[in-house]
């Protein structure tokens, strides 16, 4: 069990001193995971535990979180904390000022948040012994001027390093770099590393890409093809042949790349955007249940494709039926018929796992569109045997504004469980602000 008491060099009794958070944050910040269980359901009790009392417990819990992080393990769970990132961003600028991984990881983050002197690290950090270290010069390396470095770390031997480079490439979109990216999307034995370098290849843009990803499609697996699609879909490459090539993957290919390039083009306003429109609803009705699950989920909400949701609704599996219904509970004209079907699936008793998704997914739709029907189920799901029944649990009694019950999983055993909600309240909280 890894909640622990701190000492004095975590640098957060010295918060707790200054802020004086009462429990359960404080516990939080200082005690160990009995006491907080302990303190999280006396707070309940006394209705002491509001909104803002919750937010305050996920901070803490951020916190601890990260300056308790050590080791590979530790750079891991950091990692996992970027959606909360501008929240956390005072204690994440504290525990980058030392020279672990999980230091190097956090810098990649504030690096990301254009929070860190990009020309410093890169000068630091280039020739470091450390793969870590390097990853992070890497991800500085933006400027035209820096194009031999970038490229130099694209052959790197740690697939950090790499992967910081390709990422840094995107965002330079150097037209010199494009024939080693090509061969990075071909040849690098890290599958990230590859999607990253057909994205990168993609913003550079221009016939060579576009024609170069179109021969790298024939022979690629489904995770680098969708980067290909996203590569297809940059403005650069979109305007010098992306849109041909992804109106042939629609149509040639089967999968979900496929189905992606037909939204990709569905979503545009160009000449291919009504056939891409229509192949999403043959998707719906014929293809492949991944297919269908995807095309139910992203197809742009025009009226044809709302007919065919309502049609999906009423004759898919009870799972995809889940889906539609999902889609359209958004969908004001639709949204009555859509909860009451949604509620029928959260009731339902599953005789299958698909039964069993289809009532989860009903569940969440529910929650989501802020349906207090499934409120006692989501409480009583609090204390499931299964992690993801309790961590949908909890997000579904947050979109319900009951703060109070989802800080139960605050507390709970699995600490990535635990971290990964404090982080959803307080990226919430800061899409709300």
């Amino acid at each position: 069990m890894r909640f622990l008491r701190w000492s004095l060099a975590t640098g957060l009794v010295g918060l707790v001193a200054s802020c004086g958070p009462k429990p359960p944050a404080r516990t939080a910040l200082q005690g160990d995971l009995l006491a907080l269980k302990r303190d999280i359901a006396s707070a309940q009790r006394e209705k002491k535990l509001d909104r803002d009392a919750v937010v305050s417990l996920a901070r803490a819990l951020g916190e601890r979180e990260l300056m308790s992080a050590h080791g590979t393990d530790g750079a891991l769970r950091v990692r996992a904390l970027r959606p909360c990132a501008q929240p956390l961003r005072g204690t994440i600028e504290r525990r980058a000022d030392s020279g672990d991984d999980v230091a190097a990881e956090l810098t990649l983050i504030l690096l990301e948040m254009h929070a860190a002197d990009r020309a410093s690290l890169l000068k630091r950090y280039a020739e470091s012994s450390s793969g870590a270290w390097r990853a992070v010069a890497a991800r500085a390396a933006v400027r035209p001027a820096e194009s031999d470095l970038r490229q130099r770390f694209f052959s790197d031997p740690d697939e950090r390093v790499r992967r910081a480079a390709l990422s840094a490439a995107h965002d330079a979109h150097h037209a010199n770099e494009l024939p080693a990216l090509l061969e990075a999307a071909r040849l690098d034995p890290d599958p990230q590393s590859q999607s990253l370098a057909a994205r990168a290849a993609g913003a550079i843009g221009g016939e060579r890409a576009v024609l170069a990803l179109r021969d790298l499609w024939a022979q690629a697996e489904d995770e680098l093809r969708m980067a290909i699609v996203d590569a297809w879909a940059e403005p650069a490459s979109f305007a010098s042949g992306g849109e041909r090539e992804l109106a042939a993957a629609a149509e040639s290919s089967t999968g979900l790349a496929s189905v992606s390039a037909s939204f990709a083009l569905a979503r545009s306003s160009g000449a291919e955007s009504a056939p891409a429109n229509a192949r999403l609803r043959r998707y719906m009705q014929d293809g492949s249940d991944d297919e269908k699950r995807l095309a139910l989920s992203i197809a742009p909400l025009d009226a044809e494709n709302e007919a065919a949701l309502r049609d999906a609704a009423k004759k898919a599996s009870p799972e995809l039926r889940a889906v539609a219904l999902a889609r359209l509970s958004r969908v004001p004209a639709a949204r009555n018929e859509a909860i009451v079907a949604l509620r029928a699936l959260a009731n339902a008793k599953p005789a299958s796992t698909a039964d069993e998704r289809a009532r989860d997914t009903a569940l969440s739709a529910l929650a989501e569109a802020g349906d207090t029907s499934v409120h006692a189920t989501l409480v009583k799901n609090l204390t499931d045997k299964d992690r993801q029944t309790r961590a949908r649990a909890a997000r579904g009694l947050t979109e319900l504004g009951d703060y109070s019950n989802a800080a139960t999983v605050l507390g709970d055993d699995d600490v990535n469980l635990r971290s990964d909600l404090a982080c959803s309240i307080l990226a919430r909280e800061d899409r709300a602000h």
